[in-house]
């Protein structure tokens, strides 16, 4: 519910996988997680392990990346790589496993060289895959997508911890155990049949009940040079503000060994919904111009999945009936009576260089 990062800990043989390294560390910059990585102390020994099972207990995903080096041997005859991703499953660190696919490829240094050191990675690679999915790799590339793949899959299957900004939890919090509570009482009427005494929950809103939505403003620039919008309150319900949920809302899908799940980007839509309920009062382009904030967002949602407009998991975040509905309120629903300005002024306006230079004291 909460628009989370995640400590993804990495874990590999050092020497022969600096590229592939920082590659996945890049990768998972760039979805907004840390990566948790050992660069700076590439000489394994006992004393860092000890450290490095403190980061692991930290962690809420744990990358193995496998290819032709076993990797230095601690005291007990286990690698130190080994030795990490047994700590992550003993500590019950979900653990995402990619093996390279073609390690006579690889060069000479770049793989073991003894018949005991080849057999130990055999062995390391056999247990790794037991029990769990695993991708294959070759190319630099080709893991980062594995990566990006098997982290968007994660998230939505195993979700974990994170860390979630302090301004953002107090209402999507509410909200996420009201939803919780109510799946649990399902599960127990469904299981026991109806108690005498049941827990009342909050009653759903009705659909004509006003909703008022802040917007906050945006800026574009473009063809048309560099404009902003204003911030403004409107108002509406939150059954007439689903058409703009249900077309601004932004998702992927993919799949992870024909599982298929859907992985919502909570800023880009809280972006385009909000400029889509400000185009409805608008005779302008209002695209990027106007947004919603993630308090709101994570409110609408709850009200759509609760409706049973939204999924919570599978391949796509709407059900039949939000198509329809949104179908229809595109078609009939384009009159402004049930939706309208509460406070504030809906506007655009233009900046020139010189309100650049108000803003920047330097």
């Amino acid at each position: 519910m909460h628009e989370k990062r995640y400590q993804v800990f990495i874990s590999s043989t050092f020497e022969d996988l600096r590229a592939e390294r920082r590659a996945v560390q890049d990768i998972i910059i760039s979805t907004g997680d840390f990566p948790i990585q050992m660069e700076n102390f590439p000489a394994a020994d006992e004393d860092q392990f000890e450290f490095i099972k403190s980061l692991i207990d930290q962690c809420d995903y744990y990358f193995l990346i496998i290819a032709g080096r076993y990797g230095s041997v601690a005291p007990d005859g286990l690698s130190y790589t080994h030795k990490e991703f047994r700590y992550a499953i003993q500590k019950d660190v979900p653990v995402l496993v990619m093996v390279h696919s073609d390690p006579g490829s690889l060069r000479a240094d770049q793989t073991e060289r003894t018949p005991e050191a080849q057999d130990l990675l055999q062995k390391f690679i056999e247990e790794a895959e037991t029990g769990r999915l695993r991708r294959s790799w070759k190319t630099a590339d080709e893991l980062k997508l594995c990566v990006r793949e098997a982290l968007d899959h994660a998230k939505a299957t195993k979700p974990r911890t994170g860390w979630v900004r302090g301004n953002s939890v107090a209402s999507a919090d509410t909200l996420e155990e009201l939803n919780n509570v109510r799946k649990e009482i399902e599960q127990y009427r469904a299981t026991f049949g109806h108690p005498e005494v049941g827990l009342s929950l909050p009653k759903l809103p009705e659909t004509h009940e006003i909703l008022n939505i802040d917007l906050i403003p945006g800026m574009v620039t473009n063809s048309l040079g560099t404009r902003r919008g204003s911030p403004a309150r409107i108002k509406t319900t939150w059954i007439r503000a689903f058409s703009s949920f249900f077309f601004g809302l932004k998702f992927s899908r993919g799949d992870w060994d024909g599982d298929f799940f859907f992985s919502i980007d909570e800023r880009e839509s809280c972006i385009k919904i909000g400029s889509a309920l400000a185009g409805e009062l608008m005779n302008e382009d209002t695209d990027g111009l106007f947004e919603i904030t993630l308090v709101t967002f994570e409110k609408l949602r709850s009200y759509y999945s609760e409706s049973g407009l939204m999924n919570a998991e599978g391949p796509n975040p709407f059900t039949p009936l939000a198509e329809k509905v949104a179908r229809r309120y595109q078609i009939s629903g384009q009159s402004n009576g049930d939706i309208g300005l509460a406070s504030g002024e809906l506007k655009i306006s233009r900046v020139s260089r010189s309100d650049f230079d108000d803003e920047i004291p330097f």
